[in-house]
C-alpha cells in the first residue's frame, strides 16, 4: 500500500444518516401499503354483498318474493316490538343455495331450529362463509364463535358457529322529526320505538310490489361487523315460535346470539348514526356468551356492533340496496335521510346526492 493511499468506508455518522433516512422513507411509505390494503379489504367487502344481493334476486325469480326477516316486526301491539315467528333461521341461511352454498343448504333441516338441541343442524349452522365475513372486521375469534358453553354440539365439535358480518334491515325506528322518544337514550338520542316501520324484509315474505319506495333507495342489508360471543341480544331464545324441533340448544334462557349466520337475530333495526361507537360503557360486555342482563347492560344498546350499521371502513359503511347495487353510506348521514333509505315503504323523497 503506498504512503499516500487510504481505506475507503462509511463512518458511523454516515451511517446513521442513511439508517435514519431509511427509517423516514418506511415511516413515509406505511401509510400509503395500509391504505392500499384497507381498499382491497373494502372492495372485497362491496364484493360479499354483490353475491347477497344477486342470491336475493335470484331467490325472488324463483318464490316470486324475498325471503323472509327472520327478525321482523308486531304491529299488533303499542309500541311494536320484536318477533320472531319464521323459524329459528336466518334471512341468510334462505340464501346460500344461491352463493355456492348448496352442499351446506341441503345438509340442514329447516323443520328443526339451526341451534337445535339434537344437534343435528350444527354440521350445517358451523360453516364458514367468506362471503359473510367482511375482511377487516375484528372480533375475538376469527371464522366461528367460540365453543359455547349452552350448547351440547358445539361442546362435542369443539368448536363454534359461522360469523356473519353482515345482516338484513327489517325495521328502522328513528324519529322522522328526530324528535326523542320512547328507547331514546344517550347512544341513540333521536330513537322513538313508536314511529317503528318495516325496512325491506319483515315477517314471512316480501313482494317488489310491496316495496313502494323503489329497490334503489332501499337497504337490503348492510355491514354490522365484528359481532362476536362478547355482544348481547335482549331476547332470549324463548322469544321463537317454533315450527318444530325440541327447541334451541341452551334451552329457553339464554341470549339469543346474533353474531352467526345461521341465527334469526342477525337481522337488525337501525336506531342511530352508522358507526355509532357509544358514549357511555362499550358496547359489548368484557367477557364472552356473559348473562342477560350483563353487567354493563349493552344489550339492546344498538350502538357499535351492537345490532346496528357498523364498519371497520373509515368514514362509513357499505349497504346492499334492494336493486343489487352496494353504495357506501357516509357517518354524517341525515338521519331523517337515513331512516328513509331503510323504510321499504315510507313514502319519503330521499336523493342519491344526500347519502
Amino acid at each position: 500500500m503506498s504512503i499516500g493511499s487510504r481505506r475507503s468506508g462509511f463512518t458511523l455518522i454516515e451511517l446513521l444518516v442513511v439508517i435514519a433516512i431509511i427509517a423516514v422513507l418506511i415511516a413515509l411509505l406505511l401509510p400509503a401499503v395500509q391504505a392500499a390494503r384497507e381498499a382491497a379489504r373494502r372492495a372485497q367487502c362491496v364484493n360479499n354483498l354483490k353475491q347477497i344481493g344477486l342470491a336475493i334476486h335470484n331467490y325472488e325469480s324463483s318464490n316470486n318474493c324475498f325471503p323472509p326477516g327472520a327478525e321482523s316486526t308486531n304491529f299488533g301491539v303499542a309500541p311494536a316490538i320484536t318477533q320472531f315467528v319464521d323459524g329459528n333461521w336466518s334471512c341468510a341461511s334462505r340464501l346460500i343455495s344461491y352463493m355456492e352454498g348448496m352442499g351446506t343448504y341441503n345438509a340442514a333441516n329447516f323443520s328443526y331450529g339451526y341451534n337445535d338441541a339434537g344437534g343435528g343442524n350444527f354440521t350445517a349452522a358451523s360453516t364458514v362463509f367468506r362471503f359473510f365475513i367482511c375482511p377487516s372486521s375484528s372480533r375475538l375469534n376469527v371464522d366461528r364463535d367460540g365453543i359455547d358453553p349452552n350448547d351440547p354440539a358445539s361442546q362435542a365439535a369443539g368448536r363454534g358457529y359461522g360469523y356473519t358480518d353482515y345482516g338484513p334491515t327489517v325495521y328502522v325506528d328513528i324519529s322522522p322529526t328526530l324528535t326523542p322518544g320512547s328507547g331514546a337514550g344517550p347512544d341513540t338520542p333521536y330513537r322513538d320505538k313508536t314511529t317503528r316501520a318495516n325496512g325491506l324484509f319483515k315477517a314471512y315474505m316480501t313482494r317488489i310490489s310491496e316495496v313502494t319506495d323503489g329497490l334503489s333507495n332501499t337497504i337490503a342489508f348492510g355491514e354490522d361487523a365484528g359481532r362476536d360471543e362478547r355482544y348481547l341480544s335482549p331476547y332470549t331464545e324463548s322469544v321463537l315460535l317454533w315450527s318444530g324441533g325440541s327447541g334451541p340448544a341452551g334451552g329457553g334462557g339464554i341470549a339469543m346470539r346474533y353474531w352467526r349466520w345461521a341465527a334469526p337475530d342477525s337481522g337488525w333495526g337501525v336506531s342511530g348514526q352508522p358507526n355509532n361507537k357509544g358514549q357511555s360503557p362499550p358496547p359489548h360486555e368484557v367477557g364472552a356468551y356473559g348473562p342477560t342482563p350483563g353487567p354493563l347492560n349493552t344489550q339492546g344498546d344498538n350502538a357499535g356492533a351492537n345490532d346496528e350499521l357498523f364498519s371497520f371502513h373509515s368514514g362509513g359503511v357499505n349497504c346492499l340496496f334492494g336493486d343489487g347495487s352496494v353504495k357506501f353510506i357516509k357517518d354524517s348521514i341525515n338521519l331523517v335521510t337515513l331512516r328513509g333509505i331503510v323504510t321499504a315503504s315510507g313514502g319519503e323523497v330521499v336523493s342519491a346526492d344526500q347519502y
